[in-house]
C-alpha cells in the first residue's frame, strides 16, 4: 500500500509558569479508514488503515496513551491538558494499522517566579577530586 505523506500539528505553549497546567492540541491528517466500506464499483471491501493508539511524552516519559478504533474520525484532532513543573520536551507518537509511527515535537520553557528557566537536568555533589585545587 502507497503511503502518502501525513502532516502532523502539535500547538503547545513556548513558555508556562511551574505549576501551571496548559493545554496541548494535536491533529493528525489521515484517512481512518474502518474497513467495512465497500468500492461500488467492484465490491471490494476497503482495508482497514486506521491510526491505532497515540503516545504522549514529556522529557522522555510517557503521560498519557490513547487507543484508537475505527469511529474515530478523518484527520482527528485531540486536547488535553497537562501540569508542567520543568522544562523539557513534549513528544507526540502516532501508530497506525502497519506499526508505522510518525511523531511531533515541541519545547516547552517552564520559569519560576522570577522568570528563570527551571531545567530538568539534576545536579549530583561535586566530586571530591573536584573540591581539590
Amino acid at each position: 500500500m502507497a503511503r502518502k505523506n501525513y502532516r502532523r500539528r502539535l500547538k503547545a505553549p513556548l513558555t508556562a509558569k511551574k505549576g501551571e497546567v496548559i493545554t496541548i492540541k494535536t491533529m493528525a491528517e489521515h484517512t481512518m479508514e474502518p474497513g467495512v466500506r465497500r468500492d461500488p464499483k467492484t465490491g471490494l471491501i476497503y482495508p482497514r488503515f486506521i491510526i491505532d493508539s497515540v503516545i504522549v511524552r514529556y522529557n522522555g516519559k510517557q503521560i498519557f496513551r490513547s487507543r484508537w478504533y475505527s469511529g474515530v474520525s478523518e484527520n482527528p484532532y485531540m486536547s488535553f491538558k497537562i501540569k508542567v513543573e520543568e522544562s523539557g520536551l513534549l513528544e507526540i507518537e502516532w501508530i497506525d494499522d502497519y506499526k508505522q509511527s510518525t511523531f511531533k515535537r515541541s519545547v516547552i520553557n517552564v520559569l519560576d517566579n522570577n522568570g528563570n528557566e527551571i531545567f530538568p537536568i539534576r545536579l549530583s555533589e561535586p566530586s571530591r577530586s573536584e573540591n581539590l585545587q
